[in-house]
């Protein structure tokens, strides 16, 4: 399966998450106007896909919602906000799903997907109009079969499919890499793992986009080479989760030095067919908070304009 024609460009990253309700890194605070303001510098180096990452986490929502609580105003709708300048831009817009915490209640299937099932209608009833409404990504990551990761997976996808058969879904699971788990997975048990996930699930996931951030690049290729094979066999189309920021300095996430993105990039370019980061608003940004993540964007902009 392919994403289609993509907008020409000669930088890498053609998709961003962006991650409103901050979790692990800190909120930016900015206004509406800045918003729209970082949408012109995503679309100024070639990003024409937006994935929001959770539409309704804990007691957070982007929009004013009726089914959940929030401390959204009716006139406080970042959803509303991201979707209409994504489509005076031509951008597309995953709406990513509600999601109760980080191991949403220890794997409770039933319940994430009751919650999605108002949360999908209700989503669809404020915002299904909008051209830009490309599809859902859904929040619920993991590494390997646990938390319930099947049937929960597989419920969600199935319940965005069976609301809106046109639209694609996105998952981002993460490597359980040497050097980042107690007990990792090779590359090839890495293989085997997702086949007996995506044998339940797979028939309903367009695209995965595997997170690079926990494996070392010695070992990226052997990953993304399994993960390809696999991604294959059920016909989902395999991006790279190129992410921006570095998860080894202190407690904190700060902007990533610019050689190792570009070597990340240099090897997923190999095996995928578009890559996002996590995310150009905090770690790539020419205003993001981080004065380095303004820095990055001066390298990566001059390097990837002079590369033919």
């Amino acid at each position: 399966m392919t994403w289609g024609v993509q907008m020409q460009t000669k930088y890498p990253i053609t998709a961003t998450f962006i991650d409103e309700i901050t979790y692990d890194i800190p909120s930016s605070n900015w206004s509406d106007k800045q918003w729209m303001d970082d949408l012109d510098n995503m679309k100024e180096v070639g990003i024409d896909t937006l994935v929001i990452m959770r539409g309704v986490f804990y007691n957070k929502a982007i929009y004013p919602s009726k089914i959940f609580p929030n401390l959204k105003k009716d006139d406080e709708d970042f959803a509303r906000l991201i979707l209409d300048g994504a489509n005076k831009r031509d951008m597309k817009v995953f709406m990513g799903l509600y999601i109760s915490n980080l191991c949403w209640n220890e794997g409770d299937a039933l319940g994430e997907i009751k919650q999605n099932k108002l949360y999908v209608k209700e989503i669809l009833e404020r915002y299904g109009d909008i051209p830009s409404f490309a599809g859902w990504y859904i929040p619920h990551e993991t590494s390997y079969n646990t938390y319930s990761i099947k049937e929960t997976m597989g419920g969600l996808a199935a319940l965005c499919k069976d609301s809106t058969p046109d639209k694609k879904v996105i998952i981002s699971p993460f490597f359980k890499a040497k050097g980042f788990a107690s007990e990792p997975l090779s590359a090839e048990r890495t293989y085997e793992e997702w086949d007996r996930i995506w044998e339940k699930c797979g028939k309903d996931i367009d695209i995965c986009a595997f997170q690079d951030g926990t494996v070392s690049l010695e070992y990226y290729a052997d990953y993304l080479s399994n993960v390809k094979k696999v991604s294959d066999k059920y016909k989902i189309a395999l991006w790279a989760n190129v992410e921006t920021f570095e998860r080894d300095v202190r407690s904190m996430f700060y902007p990533i030095p610019f050689d190792v993105l570009r070597r990340k990039i240099e090897i997923a370019d190999k095996f995928v067919e578009k890559m996002i980061t996590f995310e150009f608003s905090h770690f790539l940004s020419p205003q993001s908070i981080y004065p380095s993540a303004r820095n990055l964007n001066n390298l990566y902009k001059n390097y990837y304009s002079k590369k033919k």
